[in-house]
């Protein structure tokens, strides 16, 4: 490791240490998979599979970052972005999907979601986008 990812390392880490992070997936080998990267980092994870119990659990906690799967029964995660984004605006979403598409990247931006991210995705593609929306 150059001493430049070194140092990126220890930014990351300082920036997400404490961040409590609600995970939206219900792709319980992704939403686990999440749950420890960010865990690692320092991070108060809340993960759950139900976008509609999730809605209630963003809107009554206040977390400092969401990340939400697009494509979930019951409750799309544009949509529940959307519906987030209403109540509070400040809210910064990350959306994960992996079925991406011109259409549905131009919804997400419409709402508000400043990172789009394909399935698979490297440990710190998703760790750079948190941290640059914690900064």
């Amino acid at each position: 490791m150059s001493k430049h990812e070194e140092n990126n390392d220890v930014l990351m880490r300082d920036l997400l240490t404490g961040k409590s992070i609600l995970i939206v997936d219900d792709d319980d080998d992704y939403a686990e998979a999440l749950d420890e990267v960010f865990s690692l980092q320092g991070c108060r994870v809340t993960r759950l599979s139900d976008p509609i119990a999730a809605m209630g659990c963003a809107l009554s906690h206040d977390f400092d970052l969401m990340i939400v799967d697009k494509n979930m029964p019951k409750l799309d995660g544009v949509e529940f972005a959307g519906r987030i984004r209403n109540q509070k605006p400040s809210s910064k979403i990350i959306l994960i999907t992996a079925y991406p598409n011109d259409e549905s990247r131009k919804k997400s931006l419409d709402v508000g979601i400043r990172y789009y991210l394909s399935k698979p995705f490297r440990k710190n593609d998703i760790l750079e986008a948190a941290s640059f929306l914690l900064l």
